[in-house]
């Protein structure tokens, strides 16, 4: 099974060509005083040599102590290249520029009010039923409201039987927010096949540092391939 969704960190495995991957997924982020859902993500992904085009459409919604809203958020444009694959090690390389659209209504806590850029380096080696990935980066963002940051990620997975895959993913980044505190965190989860083209996607985690005391994706994941 592929790496990636449903956990946070990136993976330089494609789409498979000329394919969609389609995933509709409710995902949680609790920190404090504030809660971020997308009730769902509309995920969709693209396979070309090579290459993966990425375009989600979040419909978002934000609590807190005072209030609760909802509507779109900031949409996301991604192009994921895997430039570096070898089949007798089974080790790969990619790089996955995404963008920000300030889409989502900023003053209803549905967005950031500008774009936001990820520059993302990957990496995958795989053996046997076991895979390891993870991701290095930086966010650059360029609301007033953010702080640009650092980012890192791993995972190791392994398929448990033919319909099942579990794994275990620890990530972690500087602050997001001027005087805010360095994250590190965990997520636990797997990808469990429901059909020939249908999965279930699900993690659930939280911080050992830091201030995300619960984070949650639960959704389906649709292939054409």
């Amino acid at each position: 099974m592929r790496a990636g969704p449903p956990f946070s960190t990136d993976d330089p495995d494609v789409t498979a060509l000329h394919n969609w991957e389609i995933n509709l997924p409710f995902t949680l982020n609790h920190v404090s005083g504030s809660t971020a859902m997308n009730a769902p993500v509309f995920d969709f992904n693209y396979g070309l040599p090579q290459l993966q085009l990425e375009f989600d459409v979040p419909v978002a919604i934000s609590s807190d102590q005072h209030r609760t809203t909802a509507g779109l958020g900031d949409l996301l444009y991604g192009v994921k290249w895997k430039f570096f694959e070898d089949e007798r090690t089974q080790i790969e390389f990619g790089t996955y520029p995404q963008m920000f659209a300030p889409t989502g209504d900023v003053r209803r806590g549905l967005g950031n009010g500008r774009p936001g850029y990820i520059l993302p380096l990957l990496g995958q080696k795989s053996w046997g039923k076991w895979t390891l990935y993870g991701d290095i980066g930086y966010r650059l963002q360029t609301a007033d409201s953010q702080q640009s940051n650092w980012y890192a990620g791993t995972v190791l997975q392994r398929d448990i039987n033919d319909r099942l895959s579990l794994g275990f993913e620890l990530y972690g980044n500087t602050p997001t927010v001027r005087d805010g505190r360095p994250d590190v965190a965990f997520n636990v989860g797997g990808i469990y096949k429901l059909a020939e083209h249908l999965n279930l996607l699900f993690t659930a985690g939280r911080d050992f540092e830091g201030d995300i005391h619960a984070t949650l994706y639960l959704g389906l994941q649709i292939l054409t391939k």
